[in-house]
């Protein structure tokens, strides 16, 4: 049979198409390669197949940050308010690689949670939320809309917590203490058992003594501190809480706010003026209440159940610290994009 004859014009689209073939496979390749390493910038760090993103580290890092955290880096220099932020890093990567060496242990030793463990976990979370907000009008879709939290984002929480709760439920299941241990526990912390001298409290936070006297004038004359507060004072929350900031006792104030406020010569209901470490105040106190110290026999149930807690939380701690060791090898900090980027400044000769 005869072979058909290929056209000199076939001929030079065939090489065409190869060429141009030859051309762009490489990069689709290398641009397949490069979105891929480019969608791994977000990872922190892999624990086997699971991974820790740059949003789940800073939301770890904002938990974990405590109340006055801004307040006292406030006067700090730069290298110390790095050290801190380091420091801050470390301590929710350490958290997040435990988190993750649970979920891994879980995915690996199939152990699975069921649509009424991720609805319980719903069902303590939003118990939880209308505990801390004091109201039992709370609507969760709507709270978790106002902090910008999707509801899928939400499920898969519900759904991690119950496999975390799932997994450690044998580890602390059968803790129990002793009634002599109890007892040794509160005769070594029974002051924490007590209820020290407490003071509700409205202050405005003002950084000028001739200001202070102005606003202390008009308080004398019955205007309201509420009012007051909201117009005047420097603290942040004053505007939400008209400078009522509850009861507190000395340990939670500055020392020279504590000795004026628990004065013995104070008398309830009445303006006064001071001088603090930051700057003037203002201050009522409307009620006071008198140091209380517990017997034992009244706080054994709540020693206890402290204790109870702590040993738990021991144990938990150590399954974790046994878990992290035994997926040591599988831990890999950073990600493909920030490898790449550090073998392209190598390559360019731009290393540090």
């Amino acid at each position: 049979m005869a072979r058909k004859r290929v056209s000199t014009k076939d001929k030079r689209l065939r090489a065409r198409i190869i060429r141009w073939v030859a051309i762009l496979l490489p990069v689709v390749v290398i641009g397949g390669i490069f979105t891929w390493l480019y969608q791994t910038k977000d990872i922190v760090m892999r624990v086997g197949t699971e991974v820790v993103t740059v949003q789940e580290l800073n939301i770890e890092m904002q938990r974990l940050k405590p109340p006055d955290y801004e307040k006292s880096l406030s006067n700090a220099s730069a290298s110390d308010r790095k050290d801190a932020e380091n420091l801050l890093r470390s301590k929710a990567i350490e958290n997040l690689m435990k988190l993750k060496s649970i979920y891994l242990y879980a995915k690996e030793n199939n152990i699975t949670v069921t649509q009424t463990d991720i609805d319980n976990e719903i069902k303590r979370f939003e118990e939880a939320l209308k505990e801390n907000s004091g109201s039992e009008n709370i609507d969760l879709k709507e709270t978790l809309a106002d902090y910008r939290i999707s509801w899928k984002v939400f499920l898969k929480d519900m759904r991690d917590q119950a496999i975390y709760d799932k997994v450690l439920e044998p580890i602390i299941k059968n803790i129990t203490v002793t009634d002599e241990e109890v007892k040794d526990y509160y005769n070594q912390y029974s002051t924490y058992y007590d209820e020290p001298e407490k003071a509700h409290l409205k202050l405005i936070s003002i950084s000028s003594e001739k200001e202070a006297d102005e606003i202390l004038d008009k308080l004398r004359k019955g205007e309201d501190f509420g009012k007051l507060a909201r117009e005047k004072s420097l603290a942040p929350d004053a505007a939400t809480n008209s400078g009522d900031i509850g009861w507190v006792s000395k340990d939670e104030l500055y020392k020279e706010i504590a000795d004026n406020v628990f004065h013995p010569d104070i008398k309830l209901n009445q303006p006064y003026k001071m001088k603090a470490r930051d700057g003037w105040y203002l201050f009522i106190v409307l009620e006071k209440k008198k140091a209380i110290n517990h017997t034992f026999s009244e706080v054994k149930d709540k020693v206890k159940n402290d204790l109870i807690s702590i040993k738990q939380s021991q144990a938990v701690d150590a399954f974790m610290n046994k878990l992290t060791e035994q997926y040591e090898q599988r831990i890999v900090l950073g990600n493909s994009w920030s490898n790449f980027l550090k073998w392209w400044d190598k390559l360019r000769g731009k290393t540090v």
